[in-house]
């Protein structure tokens, strides 16, 4: 029985050896098929991500943030990134002059109200800033009837403050303007 066992092994080794080219192509092929897809996908977003760190001059790491928070929350990535440029221009660290923090100048109320446990330093990560600022700009959005231009100045201004100018018949455009400046086709 012993024997069997090593006459066994023996023709194993003997054909790994033989066949080792060759079946080292086809496991490679094998793997390589599905990751051909995959690395397609991944190569596209790769080179937006790419595309916006130059664009911005910014690095690959916080543009990749950026992006993929943008993509997660389900808003357009180039408003997002133009939301950034002009509220922080990509500083993460960034401090308005009334305590507005991060990469979207959120004040910790305006913060809270999405996650109650908030810290005023949690409001300088990337991640953290972006989720809690585009869950604040989404829900100004909606509240405007899905108007994104509205949605963005009651984002910069405030709600009562947007809704106030409106009623005495000014309608503040400029900050709008200036991040949809960044939106390449305008879906909004």
């Amino acid at each position: 029985m012993r024997g069997d066992r090593l006459g066994c092994r023996a023709l194993a080794l003997l054909l790994l050896v033989f066949l080792a080219p060759w079946g080292a192509e086809l496991v490679g092929a094998a793997i390589s098929r599905p990751a051909t897809a995959h690395s397609e996908t991944r190569t596209a977003a790769e080179e937006a991500i790419e595309a916006y760190a130059e664009r911005y001059g910014i690095s690959r790491g916080l543009a990749r943030t950026i992006y993929v928070q943008a993509r997660e929350m389900g808003v357009e990535t180039d408003l997002v990134f133009g939301l950034v440029a002009t509220e922080s221009r990509f500083n993460p660290r960034a401090v308005g002059r009334r305590g507005e923090r991060g990469l979207l100048q959120l004040r910790l109320s305006t913060a809270r109200a999405y996650d109650r446990h908030v810290t005023p330093e949690a409001l300088f990560h990337p991640e953290t800033n972006l989720r809690l600022g585009l869950m604040h700009l989404k829900q100004e959005v909606e509240h405007f009837d899905h108007d994104w231009r509205l949605g963005l100045l009651a984002y910069n201004m405030g709600r009562g403050r947007l809704t106030r100018a409106l009623r005495a018949g000014r309608a503040p455009t400029r900050y709008a303007a200036q991040v949809l400046s960044h939106v390449r086709e305008q879906p909004l």
